[in-house]
């Protein structure tokens, strides 16, 4: 069966139409009226008819040709537009007629216009309906055809300017909350300010930033040029606000991607291959936006709890493309903290060429809830619009040598600057009164003291001590393990108020029971920002344990903190001084090489054998170093740069799927007193990346690899790392004793499934509590050399055995685990099996793993 969707509306459906036609045209009027100084405005008129009968043509849609001002015509065919700018032509549509353009008379520009339109004698596409099958799937089916035409990430190149909008604001403040006396301060204060009116939102940072973003497509590249920004708050400063909310953030969303990244959470698109398994769809009508004549898809998610959508999806009954969407994700979805989401998108044309799609405006609404209870809830809203828009003239490869560049002049910016890029006086008024707000909250006692409390968070535990120097941390100030007793640590950092260019950290530790001085202190020289090249000079003597070393931890404070407690089985004291230079190869590629010397003093019985030189004898020894140097190549896209630069971890923006690869070699000489083991090599591989699957979850993996064809003690060699604590470490094999395995070989797996809410969503007991299932397994093969199994003593040099020190064998190390996360929104309970090697001395075949994890 076939149906024709006629390019008329008729009976009830015309009425209402024209109903619907003359309010938006009474909108658009006195919108585009609002918009225009009385000193500037001009007022084009004329009336539409058709041919060849001369009716009149009701409700069509009149617009200035490449401007945002607009009207509709009257029941009689009349229009009225008042202008504030050179008009040259106008561009006038209705649904059943050809789009026509009318050039303006520049000598008579208010002399009235007479339009004339010509009919479409061709209708519609036809909308097949199979036996039983919903009319919107055929939609849906033309929107994947043209998928690959419409997307704009298709496109060989384009650029745009933006203009971005970012305002935080405290909301839904409970009774119990305003009733507090510095809570009653903070409201007195503001609502003085605003002639008594009550406070019911506090703004608390409100941002502008213009900036222009690149994108081409092979190789696919992103660059955004940060020009302008102004910031007003109540204390969030951090520049890294700068670039997670510009153009290049959300106005990149693509909904004709299977999943659209929000917050490092994937929810499903409605235009995704596989959406009818997550939505239902009803083909509620056609509707004309702006130019375009389009189908309206209403869709409602199967199971409110998955990360789905809610809303309408507009697209071109001609091109199949995306016009407008509208999506809400509600309370009930399986987010911590966020009561609602919604997002406003509409696309336009660029260029010449009407395939040429891309996102002209988004609009982002966050309602966030209480994440303490009877406090206060905020509001998240971020808005950008796209001007300029350019495509099919895509820059150079080398252009794109940076993916965020600040300019160093973005904060030197006039109010009359400002004032231009914004839309409208009332919005420009409105953001006066933020301003104006954000002035009066940012000067009170309480605010700068919460503000105080916030950064020293946020910073670690360090505490300002004078401008540019920090001390601490405060979280790390004690600790106790048998060797050190209490160890009592104080540090000193500088932060960027110190010095752009230099960051220069100390720290000092001392145990009650060893009744040992350590101490490390650490250098970061920037000489360039873009690309960013850092050299770093580090030194330190302090308590670390095998199979557990302190940079293991390097991406986990908790665990950083935490490890200084505990048994410490295998102790040794080590001096380690290492120079490295890391410097940016293009925006992918980060390259380090370096040197570095290490002294190793076990406190455990250890020793190793070594041939004398000129006889058959051997003799033991215990303490050694090495002096190595070592070239790293890591090919990391995609990541967000930090004004933090000495942290290590890669941070990535959270659309970012592709993996991130490192190769890292080492040339050293390891020597111990009396002899000299000569030289080694070690190569490392390792391969982080991580899959989205939509409604199924996401899988996060790890591949490692190494060799050393060399012949060392084993503690220079890979001591893989164990975790006998009941805290879950990611970097570890939890299972594993701390260095119960040495390998000089070896090869491991390490993958994580998190299923969301997938089953638990759909379990009626457990699902308002908001959990999330996951499993996790780990594979590891290894094998140690003859010529290193032969350095391992087996008695020390007064003839007492040794513990034997193990390597894998044929068959690898395996353990596996599964759970659940999301517990009260913080904990992480893990169940863990190991499945081999169990015969080996104090193995642990089962445990429960906990950890902590804030997100949404």
């Amino acid at each position: 069966m076939n149906l024709r969707l006629q390019t008329r509306p008729n009976g009830f459906r015309l009425i209402f139409t024209r109903i619907l036609s003359a309010l938006l045209g009474v909108v658009i009027t006195a919108w585009a009226a609002c918009g225009q100084t009385p000193s500037d405005a001009r007022v084009l008129s004329g009336r539409i008819t058709e041919t060849p009968s001369g009716a009149a043509v009701p409700f069509a849609a009149v617009a200035v040709k490449g401007k945002p001002i607009g009207t509709q015509a009257d029941e009689n065919g009349q229009f009225r537009l008042a202008v504030g700018q050179r008009v040259d032509s106008l561009l006038v549509s209705a649904m059943g007629y050809q789009t026509t353009t009318v050039a303006i008379n520049a000598a008579s520009p208010e002399k009235p216009l007479e339009v004339v339109l010509k009919p479409v004698a061709t209708q519609l596409n036809e909308v097949v309906i199979r036996a039983g099958e919903n009319p919107a799937y055929r939609i849906l089916r033309e929107v994947a055809a043209h998928r690959s035409q419409n997307d704009f990430r298709k496109l060989d190149g384009y650029e745009y300017d933006a203009y971005s909008q970012l305002s935080i604001s405290i909301n839904q403040m409970a009774e119990r909350f305003r009733r507090r006396k510095p809570v009653q301060t903070i409201l007195r204060a503001v609502e003085k300010k605003q002639a008594g009116k009550t406070v019911t939102e506090l703004p608390i940072f409100f941002s502008e930033t213009v900036s222009k973003l690149y994108a081409r497509r092979q190789p696919e590249r992103q660059k955004e040029h940060i020009l302008k920004t102004a910031i007003s708050s109540a204390g969030l400063t951090d520049d890294s606000f700068i670039t997670m909310f510009t153009g290049a953030g959300f106005n990149t969303l693509n909904f004709y991607q299977n999943t659209v990244s929000l917050f490092k959470k994937e929810f499903i698109s409605p235009l995704a291959d596989n959406s009818r398994a997550a939505y239902s769809y009803f083909l509620a009508d056609t509707a004309q936006v702006g130019l375009h004549t389009c189908f309206v898809l209403d869709f409602d998610p199967k199971n409110e709890r998955d990360l789905v959508f809610r809303g309408k999806v507009w697209i071109d009954t001609v091109s199949y493309a995306l016009v407008q969407i509208d999506a809400q994700v509600g309370a009930a979805a399986n987010l911590n903290f966020i009561k609602q989401i919604d997002i406003e998108q509409t696309y336009e044309t660029a260029g010449e060429s009407a395939r040429a799609w891309l996102p002209e405006t988004t609009h982002l609404t966050v309602q966030v809830g209480e994440v303490v209870k009877h406090t206060f809830g905020a509001t998240v809203e971020y808005r950008t619009t796209v001007r300029q828009p350019l495509v099919g003239q895509p820059k150079p490869v080398g252009f794109f040598d940076t993916e965020v560049q600040i300019a160093e002049d973005r904060a030197e910016a006039s109010a009359d600057y400002w004032q231009a890029q914004r839309e409208s006086a009332a919005e420009s008024e409105a953001n006066k009164q933020t301003r104006a707000v954000l002035d009066t909250v940012r000067n009170l006692p309480l605010i700068k003291f919460i503000s105080r409390t916030g950064q020293f968070v946020l910073n670690g535990g360090y505490v300002p001590l004078f401008k540019g120097v920090e001390a601490g941390s405060v979280f790390s100030m004690w600790a106790y393990n048998p060797v050190e007793g209490h160890r009592l640590r104080m540090g000193l950092q500088t932060n960027n108020q110190f010095s752009r260019n230099w960051q220069l950290a100390a720290y000092s530790a001392y145990g009650t029971r060893d009744q040992i001085w350590k101490m490390g202190g650490e250098i970061n020289y920037i000489p360039t920002h873009q690309p960013l090249t850092l050299i770093t000079l580090k030194s330190s003597y302090d308590l670390e344990q095998l199979g557990l070393r302190t940079e293991d931890l390097a991406d986990n404070p908790f665990l950083r903190i935490t490890s200084r407690f505990g048994r410490y089985p295998q102790a040794y004291y080590q001096n380690e001084t290492a120079l490295s230079v890391q410097r940016d190869l293009g925006t992918d590629f980060i390259q380090t090489a370096g040197i570095r010397y290490r002294r190793i003093d076990p406190l455990f019985p250890f020793a190793f054998r070594q041939p004398v030189p000129d006889t058959q004898q051997t003799v033991c020894s215990s303490d050694f170093w090495s002096r190595e140097a070592f070239l790293e190549l890591r090919y990391a896209p995609g990541r967000i740069p930090s004004r933090r630069v000495t942290k290590r971890r890669i941070q990535r923006r959270p659309t970012e799927t592709a993996p991130i690869v490192s190769l890292r070699y080492t040339y050293g000489t390891a020597s111990f007193e009396g002899g000299t083991f000569g030289d080694y090599h070690k190569w490392q591989f390792q391969l982080d990346h991580t899959l989205r699957w939509g409604l199924f979850g996401r899988t996060q993996y790890t591949v490692q690899a190494g060799y050393i064809p060399s012949t060392l003690p084993y503690p220079l060699l890979q001591v893989h790392v164990g975790n006998q604590t009941p805290f879950y470490n990611r970097n570890a094999y939890n299972l594993m004793n701390f260095g119960e395995f040495v390998s000089d070989r070896y090869a491991s797996v390490s993958l994580e499934h998190k299923f969301e809410g997938l089953f638990t969503n759909r379990l009626p007991l457990i699902r308002r509590l908001g959990w999330r299932s996951f499993v996790t397994g780990k594979l590891l093969w290894g094998g140690l050399s003859e010529s290193n199994r032969n350095l391992i003593a087996t008695h020390d040099a007064a003839g007492k055995a040794l513990a034997p020190v193990y390597s894998l064998q044929h068959d690898p190390y395996v353990e596996v685990g599964y759970g659940i996360e999301n517990i009260f929104k913080l904990v992480r309970v893990e169940g863990m099996h190991r499945l081999t090697y169990r015969q080996q001395p104090n193995v642990t075949p089962f445990a429960v793993k906990v950890s902590f994890q804030v997100g949404l």
